[in-house]
């Protein structure tokens, strides 16, 4: 009788712990490390909400994409039927989310049981080092943090979103509404619009086909906005088998059989507008969560593209120095002329009307247009670093120019080059939403959010919110990137740290 209770608590201390350590977050949390530990668990809990309550969508997007890569693989004709835009990005999301579910688990159990690193610097890397330090400024850690959410809600969007970012129907009733406000509809029982479903065409018999219906039910649940059945009202009332209901000042009679169900209870609902609607009564929420995916994005890969074209320019600058520095710089200079803004209005206005979406145009252009700061820095670092000790002697054992530029200089200017990036990224988000806001952007209906400060500049009376959260969201995103920059370059550099 004795042995039930010793088992149970041998239970509780020994086998109960090593179960619960498999839960994200309670290892750092037995190990003392509390903010941590919460703060794995807490993320790891969203991203469960997040694939339970879109749990249709998610595994959907999963089928999809599977089902697209058997006809791929099986069949390879006309395959962009299969990469169409708002497809790809639900297999995005739903990738990125799975890919997420299954490495944090992982990642957190064996941080947990790693031993403690020795605190003498000499046996961390200079990675760690820096890392270290990073930690110990609170403001870059938040900073860091408010990048990394956003970028991951960007890339989530679809799952995130309540709802379809560009969906129109029922203006009347449902433009302008503040935030906070919510709207009644009557879902009836045919679709008042036509479902957009996705087709790959049938590209063979038995197997394929098979697939092909797969894929065509798959895409159907990701391609529709929900809105099909939906009738947005101002309120209404019954008579007798008619449902009388206002959009604004129209009156519509509809029958009861056209309802879903034969009780208010069935065919009533409300919409909820957490950050209210535009002018077409799209949801501002939904458009600012798609919105970031382009501003930063754009803001990144742009940043990607000066900082390759700067770094080289440079190096080459500073490097061989005579007629290369000369000429390389004078290309500079000239171009450092240019107001930056009116340059890039000139390259959007000659080459807009090329066959490719404007984004790539955008991308392109902020990315060449902004590398001419960076390749004088790292001209500066480069004529520096190549009077050093260790240049010297790689170049009197006979290495050979690629390898002392690659191997020897690169990578001791590479501080600089981090720093200047993170800074950077803020502006080059700030250009964008200056050339969305002057209709020079993103084509709408995309969302972004420069384009959708401009959708509501005539509006600021009288519908405030449409402009206002896009901009808090680009001076939050700002403030963050010159913030993760600060503590970078307090990080980085060894003369801050002595």
């Amino acid at each position: 009788m004795m042995k039930t209770p010793f088992a149970l608590s041998r239970f509780i201390s020994t086998i109960l712990p090593r179960s619960m350590s498999l839960i994200p977050g309670f290892g750092h949390l037995r190990n003392g490390m509390v903010k941590s530990g919460l703060g794995i668990f807490v993320l790891y809990a969203c991203l469960l909400l997040v694939a339970l309550f879109r749990f249709n969508l998610f595994i959907s997007g999963l089928k999809s994409f599977l089902y697209s890569l058997v006809l791929l693989v099986v069949r390879r004709e006309e395959p962009m039927q299969l990469f169409r835009a708002e497809i790809v990005e639900h297999w995005i999301a739903s990738l990125f989310l799975l890919t997420l579910l299954i490495a944090i688990p992982i990642w957190a159990y064996s941080k947990s049981h790693q031993r403690r690193l020795t605190s003498d610097d000499h046996a961390v890397s200079q990675v760690a080092l820096a890392w270290r330090e990073f930690k110990m400024q609170r403001v870059a850690v938040f900073g860091l943090l408010t990048i990394l959410v956003m970028y991951g809600v960007a890339l989530l969007c679809p799952l995130v979103a309540p709802y379809d970012p560009n969906a129109l129907q029922d203006p009347r009733v449902t433009k302008f509404q503040p935030p906070f406000s919510s709207v009644r509809y009557l879902i009836m029982k045919k679709p008042r619009v036509a479902a957009v479903i996705s087709s790959a065409g049938e590209l063979g018999e038995g197997f394929v086909n098979d697939v092909i219906r797969r894929l065509k039910e798959a895409n159907a649940v990701l391609v529709q906005s929900g809105l099909e059945h939906l009738l947005f009202i101002t309120e209404y009332h019954v008579e007798a088998d008619y449902v009388v209901a206002t959009q604004g000042k129209s009156v519509l009679r509809i029958p009861i059989h056209d309802l879903r169900g034969e009780s208010p209870r069935d065919w009533e609902g409300e919409r909820f507008f957490f950050l209210g609607t535009d002018r077409y009564g799209r949801d501002i929420f939904s458009r600012l969560i798609y919105g970031s995916r382009i501003s930063l994005a754009l803001g990144l890969i742009a940043v990607l593209l000066a900082v390759t074209v700067g770094t080289l320019v440079g190096l080459l600058s500073g490097y061989f120095g005579g007629y290369v520095d000369k000429s390389l710089m004078r290309f500079v200079d000239v171009l450092l002329a240019f107001p930056n803004l009116f340059f890039i209005l000139i390259i959007i206005a000659l080459f807009q009307q090329l066959p490719f979406p404007r984004v790539f145009l955008i991308v392109a252009v902020l990315g060449l247009t902004s590398w001419m700061g960076i390749s004088r820095l790292v001209r500066g670092q480069v004529l520096s670093l190549k009077e050093e000790e260790f240049v010297l002697a790689a170049r009197a054992l006979g290495f050979q120019h690629k390898r002392i530029i690659l191997r020897h200089i690169l990578p001791n200017a590479l501080t600089p080059i981090i720093v200047n990036a993170t800074l950077r990224i803020g502006g080059i988000i700030l250009v964008e939403a200056a050339l969305s806001f002057l209709n020079l952007g993103v084509e709408p209906p995309t969302a972004s959010w420069g384009n959708i400060i401009y959708g509501g500049k005539d509006y600021l009376s009288t519908a405030w919110w449409i402009s206002t959260f896009p901009g808090f969201a680009i001076v939050l995103t700002v403030i963050s990137f010159n913030l993760v920059g600060d503590g970078l370059r307090d990080a980085l550099d060894p003369r801050i740290r002595m």
